[in-house]
């Protein structure tokens, strides 16, 4: 657990999704969230019930005034006069509530007011425009309508504003409790339901009373608006569920059916007459797009006879929702691996938008979006940044740790491939190698410490870059001698491949480099190389005074007792049964069966030649020879591998290893090793 909050991503993940609550509350990203809205509410237009999301059309008709009624009308804007006409007809006709959508805050210039009063005094339930005021959210007053007008109806504001202060978005309306408790100073909304519905209403809480029927409301007293469906090929509400005020101006010449017919789309609802005209510029943006002002009036009053279908969760539910994505993005924050985190991170997002959309669009709940969504992205972005950080302090201690033992070629792909390095001690298999320079002790008698200096580097030089260039790591130089291994820190399952490749090219670099010594006045250098493999300790150890990234352990031994052999056998590399088993095309001649000093097991030495289809036939046949001739040495057939040898000595009279074993069958025909002699010679120096 203390590990846990050493994590300053985990951290800010909490603090990310604490802070998501307070930000949700007081709606920082509003515009954010409003996008989300818009999203998830053609999600539900496109798989909700269609039923359920129907307008009321039984309950509420808009009587427009539209450009082909301005046309016929032949003036603008609408006099008084007539909108007290159109309102008295329609009382006539059956409308139970009048909401007249038309601001009307200052007395007639033409001396209408009285016409107008008197036709909503005469029609009862009628409801007028007003505005409510404030002052960067701090209510004002309520700027009611003219005096006349005021005293013969009752009123109530329009005014809704947006939840972001960049981008007019009308998805939601603010119910403030403060002006609810002044005369009429409910939403026009609310009070036209109301009113239809012959109740006073009243705020409980977060809840919207309107008589019995209960209006959930989130924290912040907002309705949530339902914009209902239209039908295929209709843009507005109004060509769907609404009359023009022209059938309305003038009734007095319809016959009984005419008037039935017309009565028919205002008996007993509550009409709302307003302007849907272009000219008028009441128009703005919602969820479902461009809607005209007296169209949100509607589809506000739908959503409240509906009882308020989209619903704010329960606090619980919210709490709920943020403790599970934060566990999901603290499983995250544990992975690794950066394919399967981002993955899983990109499942998390997927997932909510997923949950919260169909919540939306099936239940009606709307579960907070954007600020879950926010707070697991910027969380997942601290993540991977404490990963980015890691790697990439992973990647300047593996430069800073092995760039002075291998290649930066190697070091890169350390650091592209994501290999866990480990510069502690640990156990792999692995190969050594181990060469040294033969007489270098005679050779640098002879030169100045300034020439020593510079032979050195001429040799080390190009010996290190063929290590290098075969994937090997220098672990040290002693001297004239060089001691590399392959395996660590980068593995490699073919390191005993790799080691032998580089013994064979620095024994023919070494030729190389004959004759530009030879040139520089110095003698050509011969080298012997030991090669082992097996299961060594490797990790940076030394003191506290100074550490080496290095090998340890009895492989790493018998590879320098190999080296100490190349020069008694005559060869140039030797290795070990054990590195010639891990790679099964090479060509090897084999030289003995020794006990080194300081080991009682014997182990098998061989000498590589090179791989299948490098080496010429007849060497490949001398080399068959050599190991018939070895095989009849073992089974103490003297005489037969002395003439086998012999053939072979005479063919190649500067191959010490015949010599060696003519000498031996000479020695052992004077002094037999008796029958349980198991061919394994052992050596008592270094």
């Amino acid at each position: 657990m203390g590990n846990l909050f050493k994590r300053y991503d985990i951290l800010m993940t909490v603090v990310l999704f604490l802070l998501a609550i307070p930000a949700q509350h007081f709606e920082w990203f509003a515009l954010i969230e409003d996008q989300t809205l818009s999203f998830r509410h053609q999600l539900r237009l496109a798989y909700g019930d269609p039923k359920e999301l129907a307008f009321s059309k039984n309950d509420i008709v808009l009587v427009n005034t539209d450009e082909a009624f301005f046309r016929a009308y032949k003036s603008f804007p609408l006099r008084r006069t007539d909108i007290a006409q159109i309102i008295k007809n329609v009382h006539d006709l059956g409308a139970k509530t009048i909401a007249v959508d038309m601001l009307m805050d200052f007395p007639s210039s033409y001396g209408e007011d009285p016409a107008l009063a008197e036709a909503l005094a005469g029609s009862g339930n009628t409801l007028l425009v007003a505005q409510a005021e404030f002052d960067h959210g701090k209510f004002i007053k309520i700027n009611r309508p003219a005096p006349t007008l005021d005293a013969a109806s009752r009123s109530a504001y329009t005014n809704i504003s947006s939840n972001s202060t960049l981008l007019t978005m009308l998805s939601r309306l603010k119910v403030y409790p403060e002006v609810a408790q002044l005369e009429d100073g409910w939403p026009f909304s609310v009070q036209a339901a109301a009113m239809y519905l012959g109740v006073e209403p009243k705020l409980v809480g977060t809840d919207l009373m309107l008589g019995e029927l209960k209006v959930p409301l989130d924290s912040g007293h907002r309705l949530y608006i339902d914009f209902p469906p239209l039908p295929t090929g209709s843009r507005f509400l109004s060509q769907t569920s609404g009359i023009s005020a022209l059938e309305f101006l003038d009734i007095s010449a319809l016959d009984e059916n005419e008037r039935e017919e017309l009565a028919y789309w205002v008996r007993d609802k509550i009409v709302i007459i307003g302007d849907t005209s272009e000219v008028s510029h009441d128009w703005f943006d919602t969820p479902v797009g461009m809607v005209y002002g007296v169209e949100i009036i509607a589809d506000t009053i739908h959503t409240l006879l509906k009882g308020g279908p989209l619903r704010p969760p329960s606090s619980e539910v919210e709490a709920l929702a943020i403790i599970i994505v934060l566990a999901l993005m603290l499983a995250v924050a544990r992975m690794r691996n950066p394919l399967l985190r981002g993955l899983s991170a990109g499942t998390v997002l997927l997932g909510w938008s997923f949950v919260a959309s169909m919540a939306y669009a099936k239940a009606g709940t709307v579960l907070p979006m954007s600020y879950v969504l926010l707070a697991a992205f910027l969380s997942y972005l601290w993540i991977e940044y404490r990963y980015y950080m890691l790697e990439r302090d992973q990647k300047q201690q593996i430069s800073k740790t092995f760039g002075q033992y291998i290649p930066s070629e190697l070091v890169a792909e350390m650091n592209k491939s994501g290999q866990q390095v480990s510069v502690g001690g640990e156990s792999r298999e692995m190969t050594v190698l181990f060469s040294d320079v033969r007489g270098f002790t005679t050779i640098s008698e002879g030169l100045s410490p300034q020439e020593l200096t510079t032979l050195m580097n001429a040799f080390l030089s190009p010996m290190t870059h063929i290590i290098h260039d075969h994937r090997g790591t220098i672990d040290k130089y002693m001297g004239d001698a060089i001691m590399a291994f392959w395996g660590a820190p980068l593995r490699d399952e073919d390191h005993a491949r790799h080691a032998i490749q580089a013994a064979l090219r620095m024994h023919t670099g070494m030729e190389e480099l004959a004759e530009s010594f030879v040139a520089r006045g110095w003698k050509p250098l011969k080298i012997g190389i030991g090669l082992n493999t097996g299961v060594m300790n490797v990790g940076n150890m030394g003191s506290d005074f100074r550490l080496a990234y290095t090998v340890l352990g009895d492989a790493v031994n018998l590879g320098s007792r190999l080296e100490s052999l190349t020069k008694q056998y005559g060869v140039n590399i030797m290795i070990s049964e054990f590195t010639k088993a891990k790679v099964g095309d090479l060509i090897t001649r084999e030289l003995d069966c020794v006990r080194v000093k300081g080991k009682d097991t014997p182990v098998r030495i061989f000498e590589p030649i090179g791989f299948e289809g490098e080496v010429d036939a007849e060497t490949l046949s001398r080399i068959n020879r050599h190991h018939e001739g070895l095989h009849l040495y073992t089974q103490q057939k003297w005489d037969a591998a002395r003439v086998a040898f012999q053939g072979l000595l005479t063919e190649e009279p500067d191959r010490k290893i015949y010599q060696i074993y003519l000498d031996r069958i000479e020695h052992f025909v004077a002094e037999p090793p008796g029958a349980d002699w198991d061919g394994v010679y052992t050596h008592k120096e270094k």
